[in-house]
């Protein structure tokens, strides 16, 4: 087995052409591949249920775009219902006529209107308020498009993708959503993305995946991701999901140090590497002696150096070292000297 392992595009299942890419290997990744090639080119309506940070929008576009569907070459528009308040959120909609009170002296297009015979992305719906949530209803019934102060309704030909953040009998029971909304929207083709917890057979590839986009952004060569570094984020409970992990490997890219991928200080953990270490020999499994090595040790030093208050003769006393020993440490290990460093 090789003990480490270089960045390069990570494998990129997917039936057909996809502009945003579905990195994984799991059963639900399959699945979810599947399900983006069959919705692919429909005009059925989706609701894509999924935590923050799963990546309900690229899926969402993935469902416009796969495979250069005739789909493709139609409007698609998104908006984001958490981030407008009820009259902007009306007004972004549905559009306005010239004149009306507290709006712009003009006429504007809505985004149903403009989206005419494409396809319109409609973003944690569940934060809209239940005055808007029933105008959302009202159009998903009629498919047609008011202006705000108009006086007439137009007849629009939309394909609606909606997101929720939870299971949507979920949010009825805690009053986030509409029961009539639930309704209508079970009817919706429903897609499912599980967190990345449960699937940690994604995260290698995604791993690489980030880091070698990255290494490519900022125009750095290919970096070794050694196979403790991965085991290290394949055990996170990465609770914002992809988001989360792509800013932590970022993070550790920017991190890098002689071509080597180096993780951000507080996912370094002395306990867990002892025992990782010791799993790894047990199994047979490889791992990077010096890199676990320095991890315990940088762990141990920081912990002294924190129960000491950064005293260093204190710290270096109780670790059995001299000061000038421990300086070199914490030089080498890149420890913060101080608590103003920290």
């Amino acid at each position: 087995m090789d003990k480490e392992k270089k960045t390069k595009p990570a494998e990129e299942k997917s039936a057909g052409s996809m502009e945003y890419p579905i990195i994984g290997k799991s059963r639900a990744m399959e699945q979810l591949l599947k399900q983006i090639g069959s919705l692919a080119g429909t005009r059925r309506d989706v609701v894509i249920v999924g935590e923050a940070g799963v990546g309900k929008g690229a899926v969402a576009k993935n469902i416009y775009s796969f495979g250069n569907s005739p789909e493709s070459s139609k409007p698609f528009m998104s908006i984001n219902l958490s981030v407008l308040d009820d009259k902007e959120l009306e007004a972004v909609l549905f559009g306005f006529d010239r004149g009306v009170e507290g709006l712009p002296y003009t006429t504007k297009r809505g985004l149903f209107e403009l989206a005419n015979g494409g396809t319109v992305l409609v973003e944690e719906i569940e934060e809209a308020s239940f005055r808007n949530q029933m105008k959302i209803l009202a159009f998903m019934n009629e498919r047609t498009a008011r202006r705000i102060g108009g006086s007439r309704s137009e007849a629009v030909d939309i394909r609606l993708i909606v997101t929720v953040k939870e299971d949507l009998k979920a949010l009825v029971e805690k009053r986030k959503l509409l029961e009539d909304l639930y309704t209508k929207m079970s009817d919706f083709e429903r897609v499912v993305i599980p967190p990345l917890r449960e699937r940690p057979e994604d995260v290698p590839l995604l791993v690489k995946h980030f880091a070698g986009e990255l290494c490519r952004e900022i125009g750095i060569g290919e970096l070794v991701i050694d196979i403790n570094a991965i085991d290290v984020l394949v055990r996170q409970s990465w609770r914002e999901n992809i988001r989360e992990l792509k800013a932590v490997v970022d993070k550790s890219v920017l991190f890098s140090n002689g071509g080597r991928f180096m993780l951000p200080p507080e996912l370094v953990d002395e306990k867990t590497e002892v025992v990782k270490m010791i799993n790894n020999i047990a199994t047979g499994q490889d791992f990077v002696l010096d890199k676990s090595l320095d991890a315990i040790e940088k762990g141990i030093i920081e912990r002294a150096l924190q129960k000491f208050g950064f005293n260093q003769s204190k710290a270096a006393g109780f670790l059995g070292m001299t000061e000038q020993t421990l300086r070199y440490k914490l030089k080498r290990l890149n420890i913060a000297s101080s608590r103003s460093r920290v």
